[in-house]
């Protein structure tokens, strides 16, 4: 596989505008299986909104801490698989990954 793909496309720059879109599209889904689990767990709307006066305040922290754990956690490990893989495929990392 490593012949299919050119050199001159696995520049750090690239590899910088690929995490950059990943985390963004992961962060989108994450966000919307969060909002998925927790409609399903509780039965009610997640609570994006704190001025609601549907949620209470606690609801709209744990949903935000729940998200925030989640959504970092996953970011991580995509992070470190798309690492991992541009590595592979000898790639060039930025100075801080390599």
């Amino acid at each position: 596989m490593n012949k299919l793909i050119k050199k001159k496309y696995l520049s750090k720059k690239n590899y910088q505008v690929l995490e950059t879109i990943s985390a963004l599209g992961i962060s989108l889904l994450t966000k919307e299986l969060v909002k998925k689990g927790w409609k399903k767990i509780t039965k009610t709307p997640p609570p994006e909104n704190p001025y609601s006066t549907e949620a209470s305040v606690r609801e709209v922290i744990l949903f935000s801490v729940s998200l925030a754990l989640v959504s970092t956690s996953i970011k991580l490990l995509t992070r470190s698989k798309f690492a991992k893989q541009w590595d592979k495929l000898e790639g060039e990392l930025p100075k801080n990954l390599s």
